[in-house]
């Protein structure tokens, strides 16, 4: 049977079943099931002339208190359930969001570091002594300040690292 076909049958039986319910609650009436010469099924309240087959169907009762209120109840727990989902949805995209700024934020400090180390590397004046032989060479206070935007460096570079691991475990 076509997809088609299959559909228009379904959308049929859930307008018996709505035709149905609204029946038993004006009034008990009669409901038919038509099937058309060309396949088509037709639920009415009287039989079809021209119909390749007519059945009567009894029209189901209506719910019961009892029905009612426990159909009630699963719509709440089901409203309730979509909520929380929602809920936890929302708090999952922030999560990721804040991690992803955590990320951006990290590798922008990162990148700060490194270039300050690069344009740090040269000497400022008073951080070279001259030597006996006519050189020079750094003073402790150039090594100090270098060895100390490298520990910058590796710092950032460990804050990334940890951005990453967050950012991979809010996923």
């Amino acid at each position: 049977m076509p997809a088609r076909a299959i559909r228009n049958v379904l959308t049929l039986v859930a307008r018996a079943a709505l035709i149905a319910c609204a029946a038993t609650a004006v009034q008990a009436q009669q409901l038919y099931k038509n099937v058309m010469p060309d396949g088509r099924i037709i639920y009415t309240d009287a039989p079809l002339p021209g119909a390749a087959q007519t059945k009567a169907l009894e029209a189901p009762p209506p719910p019961s208190p009892v029905q009612r209120e426990s159909a009630q109840r699963r719509a709440e727990e089901d409203k309730r359930k979509r909520d929380e989902l929602e809920n936890r949805l929302g708090d999952r995209r922030k999560a990721m969001a804040e991690a992803e700024d955590r990320v951006a934020r990290a590798r922008q400090n990162l990148e700060r570091a490194q270039t300050a180390l690069e344009q740090g590397r040269a000497p400022l004046p008073g951080e070279t002594i001259g030597t006996a032989g006519g050189g020079v060479r750094p003073t402790d206070e150039y090594l100090r300040r270098i060895t100390q935007m490298e520990r910058d460096v590796e710092f950032a570079k460990l804050a990334v690292d940890e951005a990453l691991k967050a950012r991979n475990q809010a996923r």
